[in-house]
């Protein structure tokens, strides 16, 4: 659906004004909404596939199960929006604002949300495998039971988040902030954790099997790594 369209009155195009409209349950795929003000606008169950929302509000909207699969939401302000079980897959979210965001069950499997703002976001059993989060600041971020396997977070910022019963396999984490984050078991085997700042983390029955690490890693006091896996620990 390229170009400009009507659904129920409201005209579907670049910076379009739709605060507040009610788009559920509305065929969106390929739409044009760069710049688009979409502020407590409803979403859910609409399809957005391969749309591009480059820069568009959408702070407090309602998207549950709302499909945005490989759609363009660089730089979108997404502030305390609902995306419970929303499907975003492959999705280009970099340098988004998701600040409050409610993403419990969604899943971002493969997307790009490199140098996303994401602090105090809600990623309960969220599905984030081989998604970027480098460069990601995601303090105060709930990811309980979130699957975390591969993923590339080099730099990310995940000071007291919370990780618990977390799957972050074979993930890149290398220069990652986690201070003071929980990990009450955390699955981390095979990770890098090069760099890594785990100072004032909890680690209670982590799995840190095959990590690699080295002597810029910091662990928290009095806590005893396993060896490093596959790097020596003093080069």
């Amino acid at each position: 659906m390229d170009g400009t369209m009507e659904v129920r009155g409201h005209q579907i195009t670049t910076n379009a004004d739709l605060a507040g409209a009610d788009l559920t349950d509305t065929d969106l795929r390929t739409v044009d909404l760069t710049g688009a003000w979409l502020g407590g606008a409803v979403l859910s169950g609409s399809d957005l596939s391969d749309a591009r929302l480059v820069g568009a509000d959408l702070r407090h909207a309602i998207c549950r199960r709302t499909v945005f699969a490989d759609a363009d939401l660089h730089h979108a302000n997404l502030w305390s929006a609902d995306l419970t079980d929303a499907r975003l897959g492959g999705a280009v979210l970099s340098r988004c604002w998701l600040g409050s965001a409610r993403l419990t069950g969604t899943d971002l499997r493969s997307s790009d949300l490199g140098g996303a703002w994401m602090t105090a976001t809600d990623l309960t059993g969220a599905a984030l495998g081989a998604a970027t989060l480098a460069g990601t600041s995601m303090t105060r971020t709930c990811m309980r039971e979130a699957d975390l396997t591969g993923v590339f977070a080099g730099g990310v910022d995940l000071r007291s988040a919370i990780l618990n019963g977390a799957t972050i396999r074979a993930a890149n984490l290398s220069g990652a902030i986690l201070r003071d984050a929980s990990l009450i078991g955390a699955d981390l085997s095979l990770s890098d954790l090069v760099g890594a700042d785990l100072s004032g983390a909890q680690l209670d029955q982590v799995v840190l099997d095959g990590i690699r690490h080295d002597d810029t890693t910091r662990w928290p006091d009095g806590f005893s790594p396993p060896s490093s896996g596959g790097l020596d620990d003093h080069d």
